[in-house]
């Protein structure tokens, strides 16, 4: 049995793997140092599910289970790698468009997912078990905050950043 991570709700109602962007005027190319992540497979799924990174940062496939995985990787239609990956192999690939990507198994395994977003600046962020999130060291100006989940797409919302304040942000994403 695989667990089903594609809508995961804690008690307060509050949603894991929502992906937190902000955008606007001087952001983009403020990546800051690039991240190094990894993607394995475990138990014939993805690990991490949700993940985010900015452009130029390095993604390590794994492969933890016994049998054969691949990682196909594509922002909308255009595959970005397609990696077959024996227990034995690490694979290291550099993230270098920006956008959605999803990556799926392609060897009988319909059901292994997983989702990479790739933003132009370092200001992002990843609901945690209890659906909350901080964005930190974001300079003063005017906003857009983005909220994407896999299965209930995606929201935006205006926000101001004000010097020495903390701005707080709730929504509530549209059930499909």
């Amino acid at each position: 049995m695989v667990p089903d991570e594609s809508l995961i709700v804690a008690t307060d109602r509050g949603l894991r793997n929502v992906v937190v962007t902000l955008s606007g005027p001087g952001l983009d190319g403020r990546t800051g140092q690039p991240l190094d992540i990894q993607l394995d497979n475990i138990g014939c799924r993805f690990a991490p599910h949700v993940q985010v990174a900015p452009v130029g940062s390095r993604l390590l496939l794994l492969n933890s289970d016994v049998i054969l995985h691949d990682a196909h990787a594509r922002i909308g239609p255009v595959t970005l790698f397609n990696d077959g990956i024996p227990r034995w192999r690490r694979v290291t690939r550099t993230l270098r468009q920006p956008g959605l990507m999803k990556i799926i198994c392609e060897l009988h395994r319909a059901w292994m997912s997983a989702y990479i977003v790739v933003t132009p600046n370092r200001f992002f962020a990843v609901t945690g078990s209890r659906g909350r999130y901080a964005i930190g060291g974001v300079p003063r100006g005017n906003y857009r905050l983005r909220f994407w989940h896999e299965r209930l797409g995606e929201v935006s919302r205006r926000v101001v950043v004000s010097p020495g304040t903390t701005t707080r942000m709730d929504v509530v994403l549209p059930n499909p």
